[in-house]
């Protein structure tokens, strides 16, 4: 008895001390974000890779070669090499492409205290091409003594190679600051030719010379439009309802309407082994530590947030939380959050952060590769049909996916919005979007089947502040399952907080044909 009460007696202690130090950065945080109108908490996603793709930071290389699923954070570069090419999406379904031997800076990913977000980039070496449709903030592109900003929803190549630049509109417009008074505009099937090494000397041309990488800028176009061709209505409630990484769930897997729960997604063709984190990447960051990066091609969301957690029957599910809401930053998490897990498994551990000083611990590597057994599946190929979609069986229900009601009629990186093609209306916001993060904000929370709830969670990554204690929840589709100990056999049943209330009834207009994509261009 003595044993146990001074096991008990140190745990009280080492759990008022992890309260302490929770409270007091917390506290950091608000302070930090109080005082400052725009932060730099931000990541994007690497969505497409092929051939040499380096990822750099101001200390040198970060990353030797680049994955699909790597976030890119403010500061980093992107080098390609003589046979790589490479896509970045933002949140509002802008991206980036790089041709070989080009490199991109982000020297600017910053939100402001309203929620928008400021992206500044900077063409360092090569051709490359950027389709910015102006919805979620402000974008501007740097070269040589100029700064480029899209005046409208855009696509444009800059190549800087050579001297002089040249700045080709595909389409929409933009306006480049010269070191004149008023700058230049440069619309739709114009090309500017600028000086690199004078800001005042630069000539229009009222045409565009086709380059070889236009097709495989209208491939990658063709590519996302097909994914995003048929949405669900279960992204409408989340911070970012336009990124297309919610556009990849769609594609490759199925909703549900999970009572207690809120909306769940599970990818389509998965076998009863799959393992939600059998493949991919451990990958040092120096601002958060070990992120993991994913191996399936839709794992962008599903791992940085939300949660994971585990039926008996329907199997894995992953469910939506604080993805994209708040505008302090919050919405992307370096790894997610798992509820529940099925009996005798674990998920991968998280590599230990070194740290400077006297404290002995082993040095970083840059990728950490998690090849464990990820069962069988069948993903969906891009040009192919979708594994059939199967009801499940849930607490003695049958419950059918939730079907793809929302067909834009223009689909692509330029594409209708969300909101417009699917004709909902977010409710107003007040202040700080924060959505719903069960088990403790973004630190990874891995729970044995028998282990009560409301243990405490591992410390936060270093380098990093720790999200303020309490959430205010968002309209809907966030419900966390509530605390308690959690039995090891079956799925047990959870209702949703009270604080949160039920999802609205929302209906999509009728489908509208989709509109075939410009310039005849095939898959890629």
């Amino acid at each position: 008895m003595r044993h146990l009460s001074d096991w008990r007696h140190h745990r009280w202690s080492r759990n008022l001390i992890f309260q302490f130090l929770f409270a007091l950065a917390a506290t950091s945080f608000i302070f930090a974000q109080n005082n400052n109108d725009n932060n730099n908490v931000r990541a994007v996603r690497i969505s497409h890779v092929e051939g040499t793709v380096q990822l750099l930071d101001s200390s040198g290389v970060v990353f030797d070669q680049v994955h699909a699923n790597m976030p890119v954070t403010e500061g980093m570069h992107i080098k390609t090499g003589d046979d790589g090419r490479v896509e970045v999406q933002f949140e509002d379904g802008s991206v980036a492409r790089e041709t070989p031997n080009s490199a991109i800076s982000f020297n600017q990913l910053q939100r402001t205290s309203s929620g928008d977000t400021v992206t500044q980039l900077r063409a360092d070496a090569g051709l490359t091409y950027y389709e910015l449709n102006n919805r979620g903030g402000k974008y501007s592109v740097q070269f040589g003594p100029y700064t480029l900003s899209a005046t409208k929803s855009s696509i444009f190549r800059v190549g800087v190679d050579q001297n002089p630049a040249q700045v080709a509109v595909m389409r929409g417009a933009v306006h480049i600051d010269t070191t004149n008074d008023g700058g230049l505009d440069v619309l739709t099937s114009q090309t500017a030719t600028l000086d690199l090494n004078d800001g005042s000397s630069y000539d229009v041309a009222q045409n565009i010379t086709a380059d070889s990488w236009d097709q495989w800028n209208s491939d990658r176009d063709q590519t996302l439009a097909q994914m995003g061709s048929k949405a669900t209505m279960a992204r409408a409630l989340t911070g970012s309802p336009n990124d297309p990484g919610w556009s990849d769930l769609d594609y490759y897997g199925n909703w549900y309407d999970m009572p207690g729960y809120g909306m769940g997604w599970t990818p389509a063709g998965v076998g009863a082994g799959w393992d939600p984190f059998g493949s991919g990447y451990w990958g040092y960051y120096p601002a958060y530590g070990y992120t993991f990066i994913s191996g399936n091609p839709w794992g962008w969301w599903p791992y940085h947030c939300g949660a994971w957690n585990w039926f008996n029957g329907p199997g894995w599910m992953w469910f939506p939380g604080n993805c994209g809401w708040g505008a302090y930053g919050s919405g992307w998490y370096p790894v997610t959050t798992v509820w529940r897990c099925p009996p005798n498994y674990r998920p991968p551990t998280r590599p230990i952060t070194p740290v400077r000083g006297p404290v002995h611990m082993p040095p970083q590597h840059a990728l950490i590769a998690v090849n464990r057994n990820p069962g069988t599946f069948q993903f969906r190929p891009v040009d192919g049909n979708r594994p059939v979609a199967t009801p499940i069986e849930f607490e003695g229900k049958t419950l059918h996916p939730i079907e793809s009601s929302i067909r834009p009629r223009v689909t692509g990186p330029l594409g209708e919005s969300f909101s417009v093609a699917s004709g909902y209306v977010p409710t107003a916001q007040s202040g700080a979007r924060f959505g719903v993060i069960p088990a403790g904000g973004g630190r990874t929370t891995y729970l044995p089947p028998d282990e009560p709830r409301n243990t405490m969670a591992p410390a936060f990554p270093r380098n990093t502040v720790a999200p303020p204690p309490h959430y205010a929840p968002p309209p809907a589709y966030h419900p966390a399952p509530s605390s308690g100990a959690m039995p090891s056999g079956g799925a047990p049943h959870y209702s949703a907080p009270s604080s949160i209330p039920s999802a609205p009834h929302m209906s999509s207009p009728p489908p509208a044909a989709a509109a075939p994509s410009g310039g005849g261009s095939r898959p890629h």
